[in-house]
């Protein structure tokens, strides 16, 4: 049926699709710019496979990350016009959020507060700031933040990204600084009376004249995710806090603190301390995907290898207790778990979901204590399944996890 349309009508039809599936104004804006563009490229030529790429080679030169949007967005409409495009995939970029330093953070407020006109607003950028950082509120959600959202020791994130409410918790001294701005203002009203363009600006303002150029609004937010997991916030709460819809993108922050690494680049300066010297003990438990037929790493996996099992590994010097193992859908639902007392070193578990999984991201987490410490640890693995061609089996896509 659709083939039979000509494209104006083609085009017309699929943007009814776009506006019941995309919410964010920006995101349907975007689209349908470069919808509007492949129909011009068109011509009265009928969409197919080979255009498409055609259309996507123009962009070559764009940045990596503008490039992947780009492809997503000409690829859900070719399979939605029913001619997939399978052949053909553009790897998003795994770039680290930007990492700001306390004294960066110090001279943005000083820059804030020596204001030589407009004195009366100090307060108000100041806490417009702080809120930022620490509650993690995008740009958009400071700008839409009602004087009624305020409670007295959270706040209430109306019609977030995806149009998710969600609850954030307040520090005692913010919750005050809140309270005492906001007082007088009808619950209707905006806390700070800024549009998200205006915040963007500001902040953009406020660090050039700090010197900084690696601030926005933005990177507050990431500021404040990379803070709290520095601190040993496990990454659960961190999604919840930021209204993150897959785990997998909150973990991008995991890398930025990731206290192993600096763990393993301290073993140069440790390997040079005296001989005899007791090793510190450590546990370390490290969670792979088992195929059919070739076992980790997923680059040796191709599609006839059918997904198998993860298994659970104590890589560390030390037995570990209390393991308990999570398996989540890409959407942050509980699938499954499975508990064990004690892995001892260089122990391997397996984990076989006694669910048939089907095609979709999961996620995979191990939170486990050592036996000398109270202390929660936490690994985790995210991986993407696709159906394969024999009924009933799927196998691991190897870097194809989009982070949204």
């Amino acid at each position: 049926m659709l083939r039979q349309l000509d494209n104006e009508k083609l085009f017309t039809l699929y943007d009814s699709d776009l506006v019941l599936r995309l919410h964010n104004e920006k995101n349907l804006k975007d689209t349908r710019k470069i919808l509007a563009e492949f129909k011009r490229f068109l011509g009265d030529r009928k969409p197919s496979g080979d255009l498409a790429k055609s259309y996507l080679s123009q962009y070559s030169n764009r940045k990596p990350r503008t490039l992947y949007r780009y492809a997503q967005m000409i690829r859900v409409f070719m399979k939605w016009y029913g001619e997939p495009m399978n052949d053909f995939k553009v790897k998003r970029p795994k770039s680290l959020p930007e990492f700001i330093e306390d004294a960066d953070i110090e001279k943005l407020f000083a820059a804030i507060k020596d204001k030589r006109s407009h004195k009366g607003v100090i307060e108000r950028d100041t806490l417009l700031v702080e809120l930022a950082l620490k509650t993690g509120l995008r740009r958009g959600e400071l700008a839409n933040l009602a004087a009624g959202d305020i409670h007295d020791d959270f706040l209430v994130v109306r019609e977030g990204k995806n149009n998710k409410d969600r609850t954030i918790p307040l520090t005692p001294n913010l919750a005050q600084k809140l309270h005492g701005f906001i007082e007088g203002k009808r619950r209707d009203e905006k806390v700070f009376g800024l549009a998200a363009p205006s915040i963007t600006l500001k902040i953009k303002a406020f660090a050039k004249k700090a010197g900084l150029h690696n601030i926005h609004a933005h990177a507050l937010r990431h500021k404040f995710a990379t803070d709290l997991l520095h601190h040993g916030a496990d990454v659960r709460s961190v999604q919840h806090l930021l209204g993150h819809e897959n785990l997998s993108t909150t973990q991008v922050y995991l890398s930025v603190n990731d206290s192993r690494l600096r763990d393993a680049v301290n073993l140069l300066e440790d390997n040079k301390k005296e001989e005899g010297k007791q090793v510190d003990l450590q546990s370390i438990v490290t969670i792979k995907s088992v195929s059919n037929k070739s076992i980790w790493p997923p680059s040796n996996v191709i599609p006839n290898e059918y997904f198998s099992h993860f298994e659970i590994s104590n890589e560390g010097n030390e037995p570990v207790v209390q393991v308990e193992v999570v398996l989540l859908s890409g959407q942050g639902q509980l699938i499954e778990t499975q508990k064990e007392t004690v892995v001892g070193v260089k122990e391997k578990v397996d984990f076989k979901p006694s669910v048939l999984l089907q095609e979709g991201e999961y996620c995979i987490i191990c939170q486990y204590k050592a036996m000398e410490n109270e202390a929660w640890n936490e690994s985790s693995l995210a991986v993407r399944l696709k159906n394969a061609s024999k009924e009933g089996e799927v196998y691991i896509i190897d870097g194809e996890l989009e982070f949204k």
